[in-house]
């Protein structure tokens, strides 16, 4: 017994005195977003969707971002699975061609450490039904504020296009 609690205790005491691996290695902690700051990533994804205004992308958009979105890249005739927009500057570029888009957020499923996971609904246009949708939020802290660094998108692409003024034609 007696020999468990020394062993124990030179256990203990010899990994307070020993550096963590990830400190030898001289990786910092990451930072985490609270549940107030993943609101904020939130709203400006709704504003970079229904209110695009150029300088909240310049921003708080990441220099690497990317967006993918196979419900996107069936509208644009892009390979299912690569990415939609492959740069921020793409990304820039297709919206501010783009009409705004109405988001309503539903609900904030979830606010991890560096992403954020919500559901919305966007109804608009010709058949004005709700197109549901999941968005995936990818973010990074930089210049000491969090910037969004990816987004994944899936939506009812079928409503969107009814919205857009379009039809499809089911053969089964």
């Amino acid at each position: 017994m007696r020999f468990s609690a020394l062993l124990i205790s030179a256990f203990a005491s010899s990994a307070i005195a020993f550096p963590t691996f990830s400190s030898l290695m001289g990786r910092q902690e990451k930072a985490c977003m609270t549940e107030a700051e993943g609101k904020e990533i939130v709203d400006l994804y709704v504003r970079l969707i229904s209110n695009y205004k150029p300088e909240d992308c310049e921003k708080y958009c990441a220099s690497d971002f990317v967006d993918r979105s196979d419900s996107i890249n069936t509208f644009i005739f892009r390979p299912l699975g690569e990415p939609t927009f492959a740069t921020k500057e793409i990304f820039m570029e297709a919206q501010e061609s783009n009409p705004p888009f109405p988001v309503e957020v539903d609900v904030i499923d979830a606010v991890a450490c560096e992403a954020v996971a919500l559901r919305w609904h966007a109804t608009f246009g010709a058949a004005n039904l709700p197109s549901r949708g999941i968005t995936i939020i990818g973010t990074t802290k930089r210049e000491g504020y969090w910037q969004i660094k990816s987004l994944d998108v899936e939506f009812n692409s079928l409503i969107w296009l009814l919205n857009m003024g379009g039809s499809y034609v089911w053969e089964g």
